[in-house]
């Protein structure tokens, strides 16, 4: 029979395993932050700068409203539990707390912006020059020979940079996650127009535009970064505006349409425009797709019609209204006008309005509904929320 003398050397016996345990993963968390203070301190790699990147982000402290910076912002995109905000002058970056973890005069005219993960490309539209940056320090900066038309960051953090061409119609400059350049892809079937990246891998898909017997074309090109070839390349009679490409097939906007299309072309769904102009398009990686028709000098016409990456229509709005900016997560959308922000389903059934400053003139949904006014990044709260209960 078991006496107490012997239950309680077991109770000691197992609290002192379970203290060396936890004195053993004490050790090992201090060896991990030594080592990466130590590579931050020692190092001067884009690994480094990753690390110092992560572990900035988790103690860095900050709240609402955030100073918007010098400029108005131009360009945002969240990515990595992060706002990324290009101004004419500067690029912020802001941890959803509100902390801000860098602001950088980039000095680039005309600059737009390419997310992904926790990489982020400013380059110049029209120019040559761009820069590279994580969420808290500029990577590198580097100059193109011919002139910048677009670019996209994968999700591995390769950049590629689609420029005009001298012998060729137009070039792919790609950079790997060192900031190293690793090849250039050259386009020979039209004018670029613009390089999206997938969702899904190191996919890019390249348009371009050509003429022939005086009809518009687009040339579709999907290229892996990672094993330098091209996947598939064919033509859509017409203008595209935007790509969305996804594992094996891809979603493109066109002038009048919308379709989505094989690796090999062929159009497996299809959506008419019925000849109404395009305001905006939004869409997350993956999820549906948010299309605002329209003219805000006659916002009567204005609606918004929400599809699925299948392009089935999942539900629309007539709003009849200025649309000054749009946005979806993956079960709402949000339209400002004049500081308030219209809530819907993706279904369109409206559910609350929440009411910003009327100098608001762009809105976004990132662990709440935060307005962009002249001055501040302001997150609403509760109390500025009407709930609409008739439906």
């Amino acid at each position: 029979m078991v006496n107490d003398n012997e239950i309680s050397r077991a109770r000691k016996a197992k609290k002192r395993k379970i203290r060396r345990k936890r004195a053993l993963v004490a050790l090992l968390v201090v060896f991990l932050l030594f080592s990466a203070v130590t590579a931050v301190s020692i190092s001067n790699t884009v690994l480094s700068y990753d690390i110092k990147d992560f572990f900035s982000s988790l103690i860095t402290i900050g709240s609402f409203p955030v100073n918007a910076g010098s400029g108005k912002v131009m360009e945002m995109a969240i990515s990595a539990r992060s706002m990324f905000l290009l101004s004419d002058t500067d690029i912020k970056v802001v941890a959803g707390s509100g902390a801000e973890l860098m602001e950088y005069s980039h000095g680039i005219s005309s600059p737009g912006l390419a997310v992904s993960g926790s990489r982020a490309a400013v380059y110049s539209r029209g120019g040559k020059s761009f820069k590279l940056f994580n969420r808290t320090m500029l990577l590198y900066s580097g100059t193109l020979q011919n002139s910048i038309i677009s670019a996209a960051v994968t999700q591995s953090g390769k950049t590629a940079l689609l420029t005009s061409g001298d012998v060729y119609t137009c070039e792919l400059s790609v950079f790997n996650r060192n900031c190293e350049k690793t090849f250039t892809w050259y386009g020979s079937d039209g004018f670029p127009l613009g390089v999206f990246s997938s969702s899904y891998g190191n996919d890019v898909v390249v348009l371009c535009v050509k003429s022939r017997d005086g009809v518009l074309y687009t040339t579709v090109t999907r290229i892996d970064l990672n094993t330098r070839k091209e996947k598939g390349t064919f033509e859509l009679k017409g203008l595209a505006v935007r790509a969305f490409p996804e594992s094996d097939a891809a979603v493109i906007i066109m002038d009048d349409r919308c379709v989505r299309c094989g690796m090999d072309g062929t159009v497996e769904a299809s959506y008419s425009f019925d000849g109404k102009m395009i305001l905006d398009v939004f869409s997350d990686p993956g999820r549906d797709l948010a299309i605002v028709f329209g003219d805000n000098k006659r916002s009567e016409i204005n609606s918004v019609t929400v599809l699925t990456r299948k392009l089935a229509v999942a539900g629309s709005v007539e709003y009849k209204d200025q649309i000054e900016d749009v946005w979806m997560t993956g079960d709402r959308l949000f339209l400002l006008t004049r500081g308030k922000i219209h809530s819907f389903s993706h279904s369109g059934v409206p559910e609350e309005i929440y009411h910003g400053d009327p100098s608001a003139y762009a809105a976004v949904y990132f662990g709440g509904v935060i307005t962009f006014e002249p001055q501040y990044l302001v997150k609403l709260s509760r109390d500025d929320r009407e709930v609409i209960e008739d439906k």
